[in-house]
């Protein structure tokens, strides 16, 4: 059972729609209950501190189809979106005003999925994603959405790539988009561009184009990108992945680890896969599914907090740096500024956490339980 869990999960990036729906229905059947690190975890600080009042709102799909909040951005508590998939296989997008949720998909007139919102302002929103195309085989065609405050448009991209996963900014004259087999794109001065992202011939002849992402883009303008890269004709188990930054013009590796299958599961990460966020080029946090936290500070990585038994997906923090993860299981984590504590309230609930957007006294979640998606939005108790 273990094995057939990870086999949907981890696969995940490699063939984004056709897994995201299996992953779901799997979800459904099964509690991961799996550890892959044999690490003793950093000591688990339960005190609390910050005590919410908490609401739940159901995401409602016109067909009945659950929806799956994927990935969340705000600008305000009375200003966010999720964005996302549902049980179809379709994109999903939700949007709260301070007082409701309302369902904002927009009809682009073809299947198409929604991976990674990020914004600037409240008219100034892009959503990556990727086009659905279904002939002999099915495959993906990069997509990136843009609103202006009142209507959500495509952004004419040149050379369609891959599936988008991922998206990071600067500001609006500065976003990254990334995603499979090498897709990679920048916006500057108005205009996207396709970046090369060259493959490491090193790693063999029969080495893939590498999965790009996550990516986090730096108050100063640096950009940093995880790549993992597949090397079948030599280790069928195993990939190489790296941290890298792009500045002046130019990249560089700045970290690597070798991950290797052990008993369907990924293990060796020294860095996070499934989400980045940042304050400064030193210091950068990412989550990975099954290794924990991870904190960049500039040289090195290091092992924050992790779980022994459920995946971290999202990490953000405010404004004024307060962090939190979500994950597993109703896993909500915030640091203090010296310690990772938890806030309790959904850890004894069979729902998973899948994105976060915190401000200073409130912290909206998206939820998932049993086919159904929820968001969770908390009030601070004065």
């Amino acid at each position: 059972m273990k094995n057939l869990f990870y086999f949907f999960k981890c696969s995940l990036r490699k063939k984004p729609l056709i897994n995201k729906i299996l992953t779901s229905f799997i979800l459904i059947l099964l509690l991961p209950q799996y550890s892959c690190n044999t690490t003793e975890p950093p000591p688990d600080n339960n005190n609390q501190y910050l005590e919410y009042e908490w609401t739940i709102d159901t995401l409602k799909n016109p067909n009945g189809y659950g929806v799956v909040p994927w990935s969340m951005w705000g600008s305000s508590p009375q200003n966010v979106w999720i964005a996302g998939f549902n049980l179809a296989g379709q994109g999903e997008l939700f949007h709260w005003d301070g007082t409701l949720w309302t369902r904002a998909t927009p009809d682009l007139g073809f299947n198409y999925d929604l991976s990674s919102v990020i914004g600037f302002a409240e008219n100034d929103i892009y959503i990556a994603g990727y086009k659905i195309i279904i002939d002999t085989v099915q495959h993906s065609e990069s997509i990136i959405l843009h609103y202006n405050g009142s209507i959500w448009q495509q952004e004419p991209i040149p050379i369609k790539g891959d599936a988008l996963l991922f998206i990071s900014g600067k500001n609006s004259s500065n976003i990254w988009a990334c995603g499979n087999n090498g897709s990679l794109y920048n916006k500057t001065g108005g205009i996207w561009k396709k970046i090369s992202f060259d493959e490491r011939e090193y790693l063999g002849e029969l080495s893939v184009a590498p999965d790009l992402g996550p990516i986090y883009v730096a108050p100063n303008g640096d950009v940093f990108l995880m790549n993992k890269y597949y090397n079948y004709q030599v280790y069928g188990d195993t990939a190489m992945f790296y941290f890298s930054k792009y500045s002046n013009g130019a990249w560089q590796d700045l970290d690597s680890c070798r991950l290797v299958n052990v008993d369907g599961i990924a293990t060796g990460y020294k860095f996070g896969d499934r989400a980045i966020w940042g304050i400064s080029a030193s210091e950068i946090y990412s989550v990975s599914n099954w290794a924990g936290l991870f904190k960049f500070n500039g040289a090195n990585w290091i092992l924050e907090t992790w779980e022994s038994r459920y995946e971290y997906k999202d990490v953000k923090g405010t404004l004024a740096n307060k962090i939190f993860v979500v994950g597993e299981h109703g896993t909500i984590k915030y640091f203090d500024g010296s310690r990772w504590l938890r806030i309790p309230g959904f850890s004894n609930k069979i729902v998973d956490f899948y994105s976060v957007m915190p401000f200073e006294d409130e912290i909206f979640i998206g939820a998932y339980q049993l086919g159904i998606g929820y968001a969770v939005r908390g009030k601070a108790k004065k």
